[in-house]
């Protein structure tokens, strides 16, 4: 069995060929659709902060230390530091 588009290939005996498939049909029309539900999927909720240059060369180093991307550092941070129970 070989695929429809494929030129170079010859039959083999007694193998159907191929069947044609249809396109996939999309779910999002762009790129944003598909990470708005992705975030929506997921329950986040985007936010920019600034920092200082000396806090984010600090917090560069503690992820590359911890091998961890920042989202995950943060709200870890911010659970057992601000919203822990006193």
């Amino acid at each position: 069995m070989r695929h429809p588009d494929d030129n170079v290939t010859g039959e083999l005996p007694g193998v159907p060929a191929a069947k044609e498939r249809k396109p996939r049909a999309k779910l999002y029309a762009s790129d944003a659709e598909k990470q708005a539900a992705y975030r929506a999927r997921k329950r986040l909720v985007a936010r920019t902060i600034h920092l200082p240059e000396e806090v984010n060369a600090g917090l560069n180093a503690v992820l590359e230390k911890k091998g961890q991307g920042v989202s995950e550092v943060l709200t870890k941070l911010i659970q057992s530091q601000l919203l822990r129970k006193r």
